[in-house]
């Protein structure tokens, strides 16, 4: 194994030593410059077994991550990337206690996330989407890839040929994002605009910087709300440091809205939310989806007749 730096402190290198990745995560440890570090954490990283490769990289602190990834090139990267989130991986992070869990699902680079997302099909990424380190109902579980983005030092023309190149593959044309040589998003352009400039015109010359993102992690009434305010069909998703990773789109929200709505009418109706047609369910599913409502139901009628028998006089 790679002899580590003499920079890190003694208690990180003894918890790599021993792949105490949890404790890694949880620790309090003032860490190294990360841009100083990366290169030999890189190293370390890619003699590690596969399954400690993963953890080890959920374990390192963001920063360090971040710097980690950028280290990181080609088949490295996408192994690095799958393996975060095949089924041995899931089955791993199963079998630790919750607040272990939580500890390594920390938010994964913006980066990485961007790669993942164009690595995996909609089913892997379905089943993968808790791994991502966002949680349950927000926008980074609704997110898509297919936008269109372009650097802001680009001559017009090249933005145009670029969107030309790949539009048919997108979702949405109707704006282009524009990002730094990092993925840092600085603005949103409407098509439009792009194509009425000058073809020898940089992309920086025609921006304002006047736009509206949200985050990963918030929830997805968030971006329906701000979609409503800012009258826009599809958001830009960012993450904690303002990187590039998604976009979310007004059919995506409403589709979760109408389901947690669905929900919560099941809800009411006493039953737990079935997430099958009613049609298609079966007799014992519908059995387990009612009894514990109507177990309560019946404690609740109990409870209050006999406290209306106590005062019947």
């Amino acid at each position: 194994m790679t002899e580590l730096s003499a920079s890190l402190p003694d208690e990180i290198e003894g918890l790599i030593a021993s792949g105490s990745w949890a404790a890694l995560a949880a620790a309090d440890i003032d860490w190294p410059d990360a841009e100083t570090v990366a290169p030999e954490l890189v190293d370390l990283l890619l003699e590690l077994p596969r399954n400690d490769r993963v953890l080890f990289f959920r374990a390192l602190p963001r920063e360090v991550a971040v710097e980690v990834f950028s280290e990181l090139h080609g088949k490295s990267r996408d192994e690095l990337l799958v393996a975060l989130t095949d089924g041995e991986t899931r089955d791993l992070l199963a079998a630790m206690t919750p607040d272990d869990r939580t500890h390594l699902l920390g938010e994964l680079p913006g980066q990485a996330t961007q790669r993942l997302l164009n690595l995996l099909s909609a089913e892997d990424l379905r089943e993968a989407q808790q791994l991502l380190g966002y949680p349950e109902g927000s926008v980074g579980r609704l997110m898509t890839p297919e936008y269109l983005a372009v650097r802001r030092s680009w001559t017009v023309s090249r933005a145009l040929q670029h969107i030309r190149e790949l539009g048919a593959q997108k979702e949405t044309v109707d704006v282009v994002f524009v990002v730094d040589e990092r993925w840092h998003l600085q603005d949103d352009l409407p098509l439009h605009k792009l194509v009425l400039a000058q073809p020898d015109q940089r992309v920086e010359e025609i921006m304002d910087e006047s736009f509206v993102s949200v985050e990963a992690t918030a929830r997805a009434d968030e971006a329906l709300r701000l979609m409503q305010r800012y009258d826009r069909i599809a958001l830009p998703v960012v993450d904690s440091s303002g990187v590039l990773v998604g976009i979310v789109t007004v059919d995506d929200v409403l589709d979760f809205a109408e389901q947690a709505a669905t929900e919560d009418m099941q809800r009411i109706g006493g039953s737990i939310p079935l997430h099958v047609r009613y049609w298609e369910a079966s007799v014992g599913l519908l059995y387990r989806a009612r009894i514990g409502w109507l177990a309560a139901l019946v404690l609740v009628n109990l409870i209050s007749s006999s406290v209306i028998a106590l005062y019947e006089n």
